[in-house]
C-alpha cells in the first residue's frame, strides 16, 4: 500500500470528514488491511477565502510547510480538505513536488460518470472557490453549464459553512442551507467545500448531490492500493 497524506485543519471538522470517509471506503478486514494515512491538522493556515477576495494573510507560507512535512513523511499523494485551497494547487505542487490528488478535477470526473445527462451543474461552495472558478473552470472544459448562484444565496451558503458548520452549529443552519439550494436550479449539485456535505445527511435533495470530498476519498483509497 502506498502512504497518502491529508493536509487538513481547513477546518477541522472537514478534515475528519475525509478521513472517516477514506476509512469507510476500504475493505478492511482488521487494522492492518487499511491504508497508511498521516493527517497533518494545521488549523493555524490562515483563512483562503479571506486572502483571496480581502487580501487577508497569505495561508500559501502555511499549506508549503505542511505539505513538505507530509512529503517528508512519506506519502506519495497528498489530499486538501479545503476546497477553497485549491486555489493554491498549481503553485504548491511547484514548489513542494507533491503528488496532489485534485478535488475539483475528481469531481467533475465522478458527475460525467454517474450523471451523464445532466448539462446545468450547481458549484456548491464558499465565495472565494467561486470566485476563483476552481470548479468552474474545469466544468466549462468538459462540456457542462456552470449555474452562476446569485450573491445573496452564495452569503446563505457562506453562513452556513462558517456560522454553521465550523462554528459547530450546523443544525441550526439546515433550514438555511434547503432553502438556500431550493432557489437553485441545476441537474446536478456539486457539496464543494468540504463543510458542505456535513450537511447532506439533512439535505432534501441528497440524490442531485456529488460529496467532492467522497471522490476526493474513494481517489484517495484507490491511489493506496493500486500496485
Amino acid at each position: 500500500m502506498k502512504r497518502v497524506g491529508i493536509l487538513g485543519g481547513m477546518g477541522p471538522l472537514a478534515t475528519i470528514d475525509l478521513y472517516a470517509k477514506m476509512v469507510e471506503l476500504t475493505d478492511a478486514k482488521k487494522d492492518q488491511d487499511n491504508i497508511p494515512i498521516i493527517i497533518d491538522n494545521y488549523p493555524q493556515i490562515p483563512d483562503r477565502t479571506a486572502y483571496i477576495l480581502h487580501g487577508g494573510q497569505d495561508p500559501f507560507p502555511f499549506m508549503k510547510e505542511a505539505a513538505l512535512r507530509l512529503k517528508n513523511a512519506g506519502c506519495e499523494a497528498v489530499c486538501m480538505a479545503c476546497n477553497t485551497a485549491h486555489y493554491f494547487a498549481d503553485r504548491l505542487v511547484e514548489d513542494t513536488g507533491i503528488n496532489l490528488l485534485h478535488i475539483a478535477g475528481i469531481a467533475v470526473d465522478a458527475i460525467k460518470k454517474e450523471y451523464p445527462n445532466a448539462k446545468k451543474i450547481a458549484v456548491i461552495a464558499t465565495t472565494g472557490t467561486t470566485k476563483a472558478k476552481i470548479y468552474e473552470n474545469k466544468l466549462v472544459e468538459n462540456g457542462f453549464e456552470c449555474v452562476q448562484i446569485p450573491e445573496n444565496l452564495l452569503e446563505n451558503i457562506m453562513d452556513c459553512i462558517y456560522k454553521g458548520a465550523k462554528a459547530n452549529k450546523l443544525k441550526e443552519y439546515v433550514e438555511l442551507f434547503n432553502d438556500t439550494i431550493d432557489q437553485i436550479q441545476a441537474d446536478v449539485y456539486i457539496a464543494a467545500c468540504t463543510e458542505i456535505p456535513l450537511f447532506l445527511p439533512y439535505a432534501k435533495k441528497k440524490d442531485k448531490f456529488v460529496d467532492a470530498t467522497l471522490e476526493l476519498a474513494k481517489a484517495a483509497v484507490k491511489f493506496s492500493l493500486e500496485k
